[in-house]
């Protein structure tokens, strides 16, 4: 019995280390003020809605006239998780703006890691913005 309670104790410590979940501190009262944007969700992927959730989504102007958007997303698994993410801007007539640059880009999130992603509009006629999340396999 002596010699099973440190095995056990060990063992537990082990499985402990294994995970890969991120810890961060941040400033308890923040000083920063964002703007942020009511968003509208399209779930058509079930399983990556429970491994992925969107915290908040902030704009702002950037270099006079180009929107910029920031969306923070959480992991929600203990797992590494790698997402792929693509984002596309829209003109105030609803028309998609086409963008030879933004393309397809990959992340990898720690498990329960939080972290903020931002694409810049490349024409100042960007209004609006879509921002698409597929799960890498």
């Amino acid at each position: 019995m002596k010699i099973l309670l440190p095995v056990l104790a060990l063992a537990a410590l082990g499985l402990t280390g294994c995970a890969t979940s991120v810890n961060t501190v941040q400033r308890a009262n923040p000083q920063a003020t964002p703007s942020y944007v009511a968003d509208q969700r399209v779930i058509t992927d079930t399983t990556l809605a429970r491994k992925l959730s969107t915290v908040s989504v902030n704009e702002a102007k950037v270099s006079g006239n180009l929107l910029k958007i920031q969306v923070t997303l959480e992991n929600r698994s203990t797992k590494p998780q790698a997402f792929t993410y693509k984002f596309d801007w829209i003109a105030d007539d609803g028309m998609e703006l086409s963008s030879p640059i933004d393309g397809w880009k990959q992340i990898q999130l720690e498990g329960r890691e939080v972290r903020a992603i931002s694409s810049i509009a490349t024409n100042p006629r960007a209004v609006d913005f879509r921002l698409k999340v597929r799960e890498n396999k």
